[in-house]
């Protein structure tokens, strides 16, 4: 019987670290890419990669995925932030960071076993995540009205979602509930 190594491609996964450093390396002493100051958020991004390919490739424990996600993601928007958006203020695209937190909790939600635990943190993080889009709308000056007069006028849009999340966790349980009693019925 033959004992598997528990990494069988050490020389492989060297030999892509390495042309990948190097390939890095070339290119920044060329000038093709910026100064490392200005890539401080490398770390926080591999990190976040190493975090998903524990969950994903290694299968271990999804409590690894949010820290992954949001590492990758706020990494991601660091290095986007000091090379290719340097001209945008921060001030301006701030709905960034709900957007990274939502963006984040969600894979992990959809990891939960139980199915009242995902909706439980499905559904704030929808809510996050559409009031993020919602404010882009108006710091980045797409909507010309007031942002007051914008929710005092749409307001009443809260209570029309509500109702129909109402209506629709409504028709769920009642599915559920007759698809038991068809189990049930056939047993």
């Amino acid at each position: 019987m033959k004992n598997n190594p528990r990494f069988p491609n050490k020389n492989l996964i060297l030999g892509i670290i390495l042309i990948i450093s190097g390939s890095i390396i070339l290119l920044w002493q060329l000038g093709f890419l910026p100064s490392l100051g200005k890539l401080w958020a490398l770390p926080m991004l591999l990190s976040g990669l190493f975090f998903l390919y524990v969950v994903f490739i290694k299968g271990k424990s999804p409590r690894y995925l949010l820290p992954g996600m949001f590492l990758c993601l706020i990494g991601t928007f660091f290095i986007l932030m000091n090379t290719i958006l340097t001209e945008t203020n921060l001030e301006r695209i701030w709905p960034a960071f709900m957007l990274i937190t939502g963006l984040s909790i969600l894979p992990y939600s959809l990891y939960k076993k139980s199915r009242k635990a995902r909706i439980t943190i499905i559904v704030p993080v929808l809510a996050i995540i559409l009031l993020s889009i919602i404010f882009f709308l108006f710091s980045l000056d797409l909507v010309n009205e007031n942002f007051i007069d914008f929710v005092l006028a749409w307001w009443p849009t809260t209570i029309i979602f509500t109702g129909s999340l109402l209506i629709i966790f409504f028709f769920i349980k009642k599915k559920r509930n007759k698809t038991k009693e068809l189990h049930s019925s056939e047993t």
